[in-house]
């Protein structure tokens, strides 16, 4: 009796269609393989872009990081470039109560004020600007 439930079960089983096997099924199937491809190089291609933009940011912040530059490191703490040892790739940084502390020239996230004579060309600063006396009445005509 075993002997031959294990027989039917057998066929059974054999006789059963399998899943995936029509023709139908084969191009939505490719389709999707093709649409997971897709995805995954934007996938790539997004992260790529991203992480050359942030090299490019910290390549820009790191050679701005001259003495006289007030900079801000990663960890948050401002403080002005004093000295700076490309060798050793390390900066010295003084707060604004005076203490002094080196840090890697790596930890340099943004620079907030260029040193004197670093500044671009297009910054316009107050003494460019012409005296306007802001309490003056409006001269222009509103027509």
């Amino acid at each position: 009796m075993i002997d031959s439930l294990t027989l039917h079960l057998s066929t059974v089983t054999a006789a059963a269609p399998v899943a995936g096997a029509e023709g139908g099924e084969a191009g939505g199937s490719a389709i999707f393989m093709l649409l997971m491809f897709g995805l995954l190089a934007l996938f790539i291609f997004a992260t790529w872009r991203r992480s050359r933009k942030m090299r490019e940011d910290v390549r820009k912040a790191n050679e701005g990081a001259v003495v006289g530059a007030e900079v801000v490191t990663a960890g948050g703490i401002v403080g002005r470039v004093v000295s700076r040892d490309d060798e050793h790739q390390r900066i010295t940084l003084e707060f604004s109560h005076g203490d002094r502390m080196d840090f890697l020239l790596q930890a340099v996230q943004q620079v907030v004020e260029p040193a004197p004579g670093q500044r671009p060309e297009t910054d316009v600063t107050e003494a460019d600007q012409p005296d306007i006396d802001p309490t003056a009445p409006d001269s222009t005509d509103p027509r």
